[in-house]
C-alpha cells in the first residue's frame, strides 16, 4: 500500500471510530487529525472535508466488492451493496443520518445513479430511457436502503433484497399491464 493510500486509510479508520462515540456534526478535523498523529496539512492533501472521508471510505470498499461482481447484473451488484451496509450498518446508519451539500445521502445517491443507468436497459427491458425514469428509480432504492439501514430491527440482507425484489415484480406487472 502506497503512503497516501496508508494516510487515507488512517483517516478513514480514526473517523469510523470517531463515529461510533460522537454525532458526526460534533466532530473535528481538528480531532481527526490529532488521533492519527497527521497534520492538517496533510489531511487537506488527501481530503477537502470530513464529508470527503466518508464518501473515500464507501468508494474504495464498494469498488473492491464491485469488481469482483463486474460482469454481473445490477440486482446482484445491490445484493452486494445490502451485505456490506449490514456488515457495516452501525457506520452506515450514522453516514446516512447526515445531510446538506457533500453529504454521504447525496454521494450515495450520485453513485446509485450511475449503477441504474448502466443496468437499466437489461433489467427492466425498456429502450428509451429518460432522466425522469432514472431519478424514479434511484430514488426509491436509495430511499429503501435509507429506511432499512436506519430502522431498529434491520432485517437480514436478503430479505430487504427479496422485498426489492418483490417491488420491482409489482412494478413491472403494473408496466405490462399498462401496455395491453
Amino acid at each position: 500500500m502506497s503512503a497516501s493510500r496508508d494516510t487515507k486509510k488512517t483517516l478513514a479508520d480514526e473517523l469510523r471510530r470517531l463515529m461510533m462515540i460522537y454525532p458526526f456534526e460534533q466532530i473535528t478535523v481538528t480531532q481527526l487529525c490529532k488521533g492519527c498523529g497527521v497534520n492538517r496539512k496533510s489531511f487537506y492533501y488527501h481530503f477537502r472535508d470530513k464529508y470527503d472521508v466518508i464518501n473515500w471510505i464507501f468508494d474504495t470498499e464498494m469498488n473492491n466488492i464491485i469488481v469482483d461482481s463486474s460482469s454481473l447484473s445490477g440486482w446482484v451488484h445491490l445484493t452486494c451493496i445490502s451485505n456490506y451496509f449490514y456488515e457495516n450498518r452501525y457506520f452506515y446508519k450514522r453516514a446516512l443520518e447526515i445531510t446538506g451539500q457533500n453529504s454521504f445521502s447525496e454521494h450515495f445517491r450520485d453513485v446509485m445513479f450511475q449503477g441504474v443507468k448502466k443496468d437499466y436497459h437489461s433489467e427492466i427491458g425498456s429502450a428509451e430511457v429518460t432522466d425522469f425514469q432514472l431519478s424514479f428509480f434511484t430514488d426509491a432504492i436509495v430511499m429503501a436502503f435509507h429506511r432499512w439501514i436506519q430502522s431498529k430491527s434491520c432485517m437480514m440482507p436478503d430479505e430487504f433484497m427479496r422485498q426489492l425484489w418483490q417491488c420491482a415484480k409489482v412494478i413491472q406487472s403494473i408496466t405490462l399491464e399498462s401496455e395491453d
